[in-house]
């Protein structure tokens, strides 16, 4: 993109910071050789940045990059240079918490472990919200802690709250105090600063009224629409459920759902569960925090497959089990089915053949398949991508029942997708980051269609391809 904007070769100040940030990204992910040139190039491109002004932003970035290329004595040298100027208080403006992160950062290149430690939680007392800010600066130190002898959980009492995704009984009694106290005992374990889940009658609610009354921010995951759950998963419950869960609405940050089918199944609820999963993993990993899984359960249930593959994560989960029968009235759900719509604008193999699918079709100006599994979709796409460089996928991912419209939105996601890349569709994207954490999707924004507006997430091989 900085080679199509003309910015590659530009001597602005921003876009010289911008491009060592890629080039330091590309060292990162590169080995060997390669990650020594990178990490050269980007130091030069902060060093070209900081020129002759008074700016700690590019000289900090220069000194540690020169540190994680072996180049100690240079990045003490501009470790020094950096606190020279902060000392002096002659620099450019710079918030306060990005101050302060940049003398930590200073003080331990230089050695100083205690006083880079007093600084930074200095900083963070000063701006306890700040949690994409604290992330950036516990990742870029953490780079650093992985290099010296110092103990690598030096700054984890600093890291942002963790991410919660949380399901439980459907059936409980209103006025269960143990229920209650038992769930605040675990939110007091975990301490959650973010919620994602659903909001049936019974312990859902319970978790997301406690959890919010301790401050953390809600995210609704619905595995339908929601007028179709309020009243399956909710209003027929009676008591004041309905009631309670209009307030959590009320007062949640988003809610998403699976899409507009016209049932509640099990893989509704199944692939509601993996994309609240998901979601919960991409905030911990953008915040450098941890996703946590909380159940409440009783001791017949069965493993769910989405909590059967968050387990194999190694993400950690705390149970809650109830002595609670099994009621006889309980509902049984239709199964219904996973699906993964993907296109392209073209062609398929001719000798493709799929494990669980259909398909090739072509409809709507591209190239359809229809997948039951989104891993499989994934190594189809993949294998396209390095078949034809420059070609252009869009994939849905969710429930089987809605073709026409995952295929519509599919096909436009291909036609906008830009080239060489697998443009996704949100909510159902989400999943795959419990699914298929190695294919790194990353938020691109929203795209305008005549299925309403649709956030996106772009994949396109790493480097090593």
């Amino acid at each position: 993109m900085m080679e199509a904007a003309g910015l590659i070769d530009s001597g602005e100040p921003d876009a010289l910071s911008l491009q060592g940030r890629l080039l330091k990204d590309r060292a990162l992910a590169s080995e060997g050789a390669a990650r020594a040139q990178y990490f050269d190039r980007a130091e030069a491109a902060y060093l070209r940045a900081a020129g002759e002004r008074r700016a700690t932003y590019p000289l900090i970035n220069a000194a540690t990059i020169a540190f994680l290329n072996g180049k100690t004595v240079q990045a003490r040298h501009l470790a020094r240079r950096t606190l020279d100027l902060l000392e002096s208080g002659d620099h450019e403006p710079e918030t306060d918490y990005w101050l302060g992160a940049t003398w930590a950062e200073a003080l331990l290149l230089l050695g100083e472990v205690a006083q880079s430690r007093a600084r930074l939680d200095a900083a963070v007392t000063g701006t306890p919200a700040a949690w994409e800010d604290h992330a950036a600066t516990l990742r870029q130190l953490q780079l650093i802690l992985e290099m010296i002898d110092a103990p690598g959980d030096l700054f984890d009492h600093l890291r942002p709250p963790a991410s919660l995704q949380y399901s439980g009984l459907i059936d409980l009694p209103e006025d269960r105090a143990d229920v209650r106290a038992r769930i605040d005992a675990a939110l007091e374990a975990v301490r959650p600063g973010f919620l994602f889940g659903a909001l049936a009658a019974g312990a859902d609610i319970l978790i997301a009224e406690a959890a919010l009354a301790r401050g953390a921010r809600l995210h609704v995951v619905l595995p339908t629409a929601l007028p179709l759950f309020r009243q399956l998963s909710v209003a027929r419950y009676g008591g004041d459920w309905a009631e309670r869960f209009d307030a959590l609405i009320e007062a949640a940050d988003a809610i998403d759902t699976v899409n507009e089918v016209e049932a509640l199944s099990v893989a509704a609820v199944a692939v509601g569960d993996e994309i609240a999963m998901g979601l919960a993993i991409r905030r911990a990993r953008a915040l450098a925090s941890r996703a946590v899984a909380l159940r409440l359960r009783r001791a017949v249930d069965e493993e769910t497959q989405p909590e059967a593959v968050w387990r194999a994560r190694g993400l950690p989960v705390h149970e809650l089990v109830l002595d609670r029968p099994v009621p006889r009235d309980r509902v049984a759900l239709p199964a219904g089915a996973r699906q993964t719509v993907l296109a392209s604008v073209d062609p398929f193999p001719a000798d493709l053949r799929l494990e669980r699918g259909r398909g090739p079709l072509y409809a709507r100006g591209v190239w359809l398949l229809a997948l039951d599994d989104a891993e499989e979709a994934l190594a189809v796409a993949r294998a396209r991508l390095r078949a034809i460089p420059g070609t252009r996928l869009g994939l849905v991912c969710g429930v089987a029942g809605e073709d026409d419209m995952a295929a519509g939105v599919a096909s436009v996601l291909a036609r906008g997708s830009p080239p060489g890349a697998i443009s996704a569709a949100g909510p159902g994207v989400h999943a795959l980051a419990l699914r298929a954490p190695h294919y790194p999707f990353e938020a691109a924004g929203e795209i305008v269609t005549e299925y309403g507006d649709i956030p996106i997430s772009c994949y396109a091989l790493p480097l090593a391809d």
